[in-house]
């Protein structure tokens, strides 16, 4: 793995994480009982963020398979030859949702925002379906990879919104608001676990890793540990820390938690990231 591939990863996981963003905003407008805005900074600054990611995506990916330094990234041959495949394919698409993210942030009408929500959410998923192991998998491997990948977005995706909520509103509001998405999360964290068994199965010809190790499967053990401490956080967040808001201190402690939280996702990010594009499976 050299530096291309780095940067190639942590550009994918950045957009990974701005495709959850926009999949939770409306979630968590609607959670806290606020139409979801219109135009604002933060619209504004995810769509210009997601087209640079996107298009730093590709740069990288014509500078590793160049192999010419910086200037292999501006190469006309490889940018051709890399635009009409898969890497292409999904540029193109998280551009497209970049442009209806922008609709759904400046359109007042509601049917059209709905309509380029859904079409947004649709790109994202076509692209990373499209992408690393996934993109020759059987129809029951996609359903299950576009399960965990939905899920996942929801879940991640919702921890900067949470954090704030957890000390702007009164903390009866913000404890309801917790409670709630702990009950969804306890519907969808079954479904993400489950549809991640799936496309090891799918990724591997497996159901239990065996000897020897590759590292694919020690990335993935890496992985699972962190879903297993983020996991713990979440249940002591619905068990312990929610049912405790009933002031500032307790909003607060709630607050540096989710924070924690975050970062645990941000690092599951990464390594899947790297499992998806990075690593072979076999």
């Amino acid at each position: 793995m050299n530096l291309w591939t780095v940067a190639s990863i942590v550009m994918l996981a950045i957009i990974f994480w701005l495709n959850a963003t926009i999949i939770a905003t409306p979630y968590i407008a609607k959670l806290s009982g606020q139409a979801t805005p219109l135009m604002n900074k933060k619209a504004g600054v995810i769509t210009i963020l997601l087209l640079s990611a996107s298009l730093m995506y590709f740069m990288f990916i014509v500078g590793d398979l160049a192999d010419a330094g910086l200037s292999g990234m501006f190469d006309p041959m490889y940018m051709e030859f890399i635009q009409t495949g898969p890497i292409g394919q999904f540029v193109l698409l998280q551009i497209g949702a970049a442009v209806l993210w922008l609709v759904v942030a400046v359109v007042g009408l509601p049917p059209i925002r709905v309509l380029a929500y859904m079409g947004a959410a649709a790109l994202m998923s076509w692209s990373f379906l499209g992408m690393g192991h996934s993109a020759d998998a059987a129809w029951w491997a996609k359903l299950a990879f576009l399960i965990h990948l939905l899920a996942a977005w929801l879940w991640f995706g919702s921890l900067h919104g949470l954090r704030h909520l957890a000390t702007s509103v009164p903390p009866a509001k913000a404890r309801r608001i917790m409670e709630t998405f702990g009950s969804h999360m306890s519907i969808a964290v079954p479904a993400l676990i489950i549809a991640g068994m799936l496309m090891y199965r799918s990724a591997t010809g497996q159901w239990i890793p065996a000897l020897p190790f590759n590292s694919y499967t020690f990335v993935l053990a890496a992985k699972l540990l962190l879903v297993g401490l983020i996991l713990v956080m979440a249940a002591i967040h619905k068990f312990k820390l929610v049912p405790q808001l009933d002031g500032a201190l307790a909003a607060h402690r709630l607050k540096q938690s989710i924070t924690v939280e975050m970062l645990l996702a941000v690092l599951i990010i990464m390594l899947a990231m790297t499992l998806s594009s990075g690593l072979s499976p076999r």
